[in-house]
């Protein structure tokens, strides 16, 4: 018996040393103490076939501001994210046609009441009929609008275009935006009510002046052509290069003849002046910026218009049936023009000029 009981344990420890020895092999340490300066740990990393094309990384998309040179490089495309999203091109192109395929809003007639992106012109009205207490001023009753117009406008021109010369008359406490000057003949009124002053400013002997700082689209030589009832006239750094009003504001001389454009209502200024006033040239630079300065006034009240064309030398324009060039608006943003039988054929998607941004 007692040499069975011997056996019988010999066999079940030679057994549980086999199965412990077979079931759990010696470890081999993967983690070495702080204390050795060649510690490691080895975790093997499959690398993802993931990495966005080198190609796509530098492509670029430039920002259009005149002073930045800020560029932003494109995001890759991944079509295995099985996410989709709409087209940013298809959502913001439906907008219209233009630059970057893109076309602003069509601009209220004297500008917007809000700043925009990009630039602008800053456009203030004036009322010569009043003071800036709104007493009444006394040459109104000696003059009358019309001349009371003529005069002040013509003093502004002839003065050098200080703005300091209109501070004692009235001024609509608006401001507005304008990305251009494109006004069809209309009733004088729109211009106080668009400046919000319909009930301070009777719609007669008042004067609008918008100015700024623009670059043309290309270097070459331009000439600015247009059209005002009663009075208008553009200054460029300092030279007067239009007047194109029906009632002259200087002794400004051109050395082109007029285009006698045909459009409604436009007799006053056929009459008086042949046709859209063409101005002087001007060679200008793309890239370089000018100060601006553009004035427009109703004298006596009734129709109004103000309208403001550019040609550039060198290019040829398609002609309307007598021979005039139809021109491009000048203009300072991408916005939408609605064509009207009181303004003359216009080329819908000419250059665009660059404007800074006001100054705060």
């Amino acid at each position: 018996m007692l040499i069975s009981i011997i056996v019988h344990v010999f066999i079940i420890g030679g057994a549980a040393v086999y199965v412990v020895s077979s079931v759990q092999p010696p470890r081999k340490a993967l983690f070495q103490g702080a204390e050795n300066a060649a510690s490691e740990v080895r975790h093997p990393v499959k690398m993802s076939n993931t990495q966005p094309n080198l190609d796509t990384l530098t492509k670029r998309i430039s920002v259009d501001a005149p002073d930045s040179a800020v560029s932003l490089p494109d995001l890759p495309t991944n079509t295995d994210s099985g996410i989709s999203s709409p087209s940013l091109s298809n959502s913001l192109g439906s907008a219209g046609e233009g630059a970057g395929g893109l076309k602003g809003p069509l601009m209220p007639l004297f500008g917007f009441k809000e700043t925009q992106t990009g630039g602008t012109l800053v456009g203030r009205l004036y009322d010569f009929k009043q003071f800036r207490s709104q007493k009444p001023n006394p040459d109104l009753a000696k003059l009358g609008p019309a001349k009371l117009a003529i005069t002040e406008v013509s003093d502004f021109v002839k003065g050098g275009w200080s703005v300091s010369s209109l501070y004692k008359f009235f001024q609509a406490p608006t401001v507005l935006y304008a990305t251009q000057i494109f006004v069809p003949i209309m009733p004088a009124a729109e211009a106080p009510k668009a400046y919000g002053v319909e009930n301070e400013v009777q719609p007669k002997a008042w004067m609008a002046h918008y100015k700024g700082k623009v670059s043309p689209p290309v270097t070459g030589a331009f000439r600015f052509v247009g059209a005002g009832d009663d009075l208008m006239a553009v200054r460029i750094n300092g030279r007067l290069v239009l007047d194109c009003g029906g009632a002259k504001a200087s002794d400004f001389k051109s050395n082109q003849s007029p285009y006698p454009y045909d459009y409604a209502k436009n007799t006053w200024i056929q009459t008086n002046r042949g046709g859209f006033t063409v101005g002087n040239r001007m060679e200008l630079q793309a890239g370089q910026f000018y100060d601006i300065d553009i004035i427009f006034s109703e004298g006596p009240g009734g129709l109004f218009c103000a309208m403001l064309l550019f040609q550039q030398e060198g290019v040829n324009y398609e002609k309307d049936a007598k021979g005039n060039p139809i021109l491009p608006i000048f203009r300072v943003a991408d916005s939408r023009t609605e064509p009207a039988d009181t303004a003359p054929k216009f080329m819908p998607n000419g250059p665009i000029w660059r404007a800074l941004p006001p100054v705060k």
